[in-house]
C-alpha cells in the first residue's frame, strides 16, 4: 500500500489544517495537500478534489473547497496535482500545447485512475479519515479523470460531476469521449452532474449524452445559464448538499 510523506509543516489557519504531501506510486511522485478540521473528532468523512485544466492542487476553487468542507461540515477533503499541473509540470492554461499533449499519452487515464487510488490508500491509513465516507468533487478536467476514477473504485460513494460531455472543443483537444464511453455506464455511485447551459468548451447536447450514459441509479442533473467558467449563485451550496446526503448517512 502506498504511504504518505508530508511535504511541510501544518499550517493552521481559522479551525483548518492544511498540510502538503506526496504519494510515491511505482517510482513517480503524486504531490498533494489535504485540510481537515484543526479539534480532532475521530475519523470523518473525506472529498477527494479533482483541479479543472490550467489549475493545481491550491488554487483559488481547491482552497475554498477544501476550507469550506473543513470549517462548515467538519469533512477531510484533498486534492492532487494532475499530469502535467501544478509541481508536475508547467501547464497553467488549457490552452498551452502541452496540455493537448497530455491528453496524447494512451495510458493517461489509467495512470491517473492509479494515481487516485494510491492517494485514497495513503490517505485511509490516517485516523482522521473515515474510509467508508468517500466522496469525489470534480469538473471539468476533474471530471475527464474523475468519472473514469469513481467508476473504478468502489469506495467512492457519491460524486460531484459535471461540465464534461460528448462533444465540444475540449472533447475535439482530448479525446475524452472514448473514455468516457467505456466508463460513464460503470459509474454505479450516486452524482450530481453539473453543467453551464451556454458552455463554450463541452456542447450542451454532449453533456446531456453524457448525464445519459451514467449508470448511476440516483443521478441528478443541475444546470444554471452561462459559460464554462461560470456557476450559479447557490452551484457550491446544492452540490455540497448532494455530498451531505450520502456522507454523513451511517450506513453503506
Amino acid at each position: 500500500m502506498a504511504g504518505i510523506c508530508w511535504t511541510q509543516e501544518t499550517l493552521r489557519v481559522a479551525g483548518v489544517c492544511e498540510r502538503g504531501f506526496t504519494v510515491e506510486r511505482n517510482g513517480h511522485i503524486i504531490p498533494g495537500v489535504l485540510w481537515h478540521p484543526s479539534q480532532p473528532a475521530g475519523p470523518r468523512p473525506l472529498v477527494l478534489m479533482g483541479h479543472g485544466g490550467g489549475a493545481h492542487k491550491r488554487n483559488e476553487r481547491m482552497l475554498m473547497l477544501g476550507r469550506m468542507f473543513s470549517v462548515d461540515y467538519g469533512w477531510c477533503a484533498a486534492a492532487i496535482d494532475g499530469p502535467v499541473h501544478g509541481a508536475r509540470g508547467p501547464v497553467t492554461d488549457a490552452s498551452d500545447p502541452a496540455y493537448r499533449q497530455m491528453w496524447q499519452r494512451p495510458e493517461i487515464v489509467q495512470e491517473m485512475i492509479d494515481d487516485w487510488q494510491a492517494t485514497l490508500d495513503a490517505l485511509s491509513t490516517l485516523r482522521d479519515v473515515d474510509t467508508t465516507r468517500v466522496g469525489y468533487w470534480g469538473v471539468s478536467m476533474g471530471t475527464m479523470f474523475g468519472l473514469p476514477y469513481v467508476a473504478s473504485d468502489p469506495r467512492v460513494r457519491v460524486a460531484v460531476l459535471g461540465k464534461a460531455g460528448m462533444s465540444g472543443s475540449s472533447v475535439q483537444r482530448s479525446g475524452i469521449d472514448t473514455h468516457f464511453k467505456t466508463y460513464a455506464p460503470r459509474v454505479t455511485t450516486p452524482v450530481l452532474f453539473v453543467m453551464q447551459w451556454d458552455d463554450e468548451r463541452f456542447e450542451r447536447d454532449g453533456q446531456l449524452d453524457l448525464f445519459d450514459r451514467l449508470g448511476a441509479k440516483d443521478k441528478r442533473l443541475h444546470a444554471y445559464p452561462g459559460q464554462h467558467a461560470d456557476n450559479g449563485p447557490e452551484a457550491f451550496e446544492v452540490q455540497t448538499a448532494f455530498l451531505k446526503r450520502y456522507l454523513e448517512r451511517t450506513e453503506a
